[in-house]
């Protein structure tokens, strides 16, 4: 199994990009939730998203 560059760890169990909770996206996009500024990681949301169960982005 191809190793991620960069260790991206991944608890979204049903994403399609998470193989034994690593991220496998060609590119990870994290972006600021509301007005583009985040004090906290809770802040973020990972717009890579893909749900492996519908196949929809939804961020």
């Amino acid at each position: 199994m191809h190793t991620p560059q960069m260790e991206v760890k991944c608890s979204v169990s049903n994403c399609k990009y998470n193989k034994e909770n690593l991220c496998h996206a060609k590119n990870l996009q994290v972006n600021a939730m509301g007005d583009g500024y985040a004090k906290t990681s809770d802040g973020t949301a990972c717009s890579t998203f893909v749900s492996e169960i519908n196949n929809n982005k939804t961020f």
